[in-house]
């Protein structure tokens, strides 16, 4: 029997040189720990990728999201959220002091326009999308339209979605801002750690801000309530190295995906969500449906128990509007959201994988809902 893990990040021998041999310049000269000259080098590398104009780095991708809000003033407005999304996208539009108003999702799992519409208020100041994922929706260009009708800001919660395109351009660079997470499961990783991209001249300066506790230029004099939000030096060095390595990370990703693809081909009971010819999935999460009476728990004993498989998470389980936290925001039933949640899987997927893998994994669910 293999051992398949739920999900495993990886740094090349050539990046475990770089980090140590950089670690130990740092620590035999002294040099300043935190928000120094390799995240100034991870901001301007990251930027580059992306295609835009500033990236500001801070501790983490739900920083990254209220720094964003924080510089749009949503205090007091409403924000369009998808209820199918982690509850950091929530929590961070709280602690902004905005009012999340939940949307249903379609197929795709991410945030349907047209319940957009019918959640619009005069109040309504931001919506977000989430690439769920990993995977730039096609929706997205419907969600910039009804924005742009309206006068409202699109924010994307790319924190799945590191170096994924829709027709060419890259995930965070469609709307206002966009915010990543580099947590350990995630395709690129600095352990903790987030990065704000935007073209804005005014969120990239308040971003940079109020990461470093508002000090109006780096005194003890303030004009707004920052926080501690920064990023450190020994994130920075990790993210260049998994920066440089990200488009191969992706690549390999994208060969068991394809090799799943190949197994899944032509089941009635597994059916994997279609990633459209627009798009270039980095297969952060590999999702696929199952029937809606199968136990999803059990699948997932089973798995482990007779075949050694971890599944990855879901994305996700229980959507926000029915998560207690969130009560007395929920305000409607939202079914696309509460059906998809309910049915679907996300077998395994990262870089140290064979197709091999792939290959036992996908024989092995379908032994398991057989």
């Amino acid at each position: 029997m293999r051992k398949i893990n739920s999900t495993m990040y990886y740094f090349p021998p050539e990046s475990v040189d770089f980090i140590t041999k950089k670690f130990r310049e740092i620590l035999e000269t002294g040099s300043f720990l935190t928000m120094g000259k390799y995240c100034e080098e991870f901001e301007e590398k990251f930027a580059k990728y992306m295609g835009c104009k500033h990236a500001v780095s801070v501790n983490s991708g739900t920083a990254a999201l209220e720094i964003v809000f924080r510089t749009l003033n949503i205090e007091g407005f409403d924000v369009i959220v998808p209820t199918n999304t982690f509850a950091a996208t929530v929590f961070a539009v709280i602690k902004a002091g905005g009012r999340p108003i939940f949307a249903d999702c379609t197929a795709d799992l991410t945030i349907d326009p047209n319940d957009v519409k019918k959640k619009l208020t005069k109040k309504t100041k931001v919506i977000v999308t989430v690439h769920i994922g990993g995977m730039v929706s096609p929706q997205t260009c419907d969600l910039l339209d009804i924005c742009k009708e309206k006068g409202i800001q699109l924010v994307e919660d790319a924190a799945h979605a590191a170096g994924s395109t829709l027709d060419d351009k890259k995930a965070g660079t469609f709307g206002t801002a966009g915010a990543f997470s580099f947590f350990p499961t995630k395709v690129m990783t600095t352990g903790e750690g987030g990065m704000i991209v935007t073209n804005d001249p005014k969120i990239y300066w308040e971003a940079t801000l109020l990461r470093d506790q508002a000090k109006v230029k780096g005194k003890n004099y303030h004009e707004k309530v920052g926080y501690n939000w920064r990023m450190t030096e020994f994130q920075a060095i990790m993210g260049l190295t998994q920066l440089e390595n990200l488009e191969k990370f992706i690549a390999k990703r994208t060969e068991i995906a394809k090799t799943y693809d190949s197994e899944f081909q032509g089941s009635s009971k597994i059916s994997p969500l279609q990633v459209p010819r627009r798009v270039r999935h980095n297969y952060y999460k590999y999702i696929v449906f199952i029937p809606k009476a199968s136990n999803r728990e059990s699948l997932e004993q089973r798995l482990k128990k007779e075949y050694g498989v971890s599944l990855g998470g879901y994305v996700y389980d229980i959507p926000c509007h029915l998560q207690p936290v969130f009560k007395k925001y929920a305000k409607s039933n939202l079914p696309g959201s509460e059906e998809l949640c309910n049915k679907h899987i996300c077998p395994p997927i990262y870089f140290p994988m064979t197709p091999e893998d792939a290959v036992y994994v996908a024989q092995s669910i379908r032994k398991c809902l057989k």
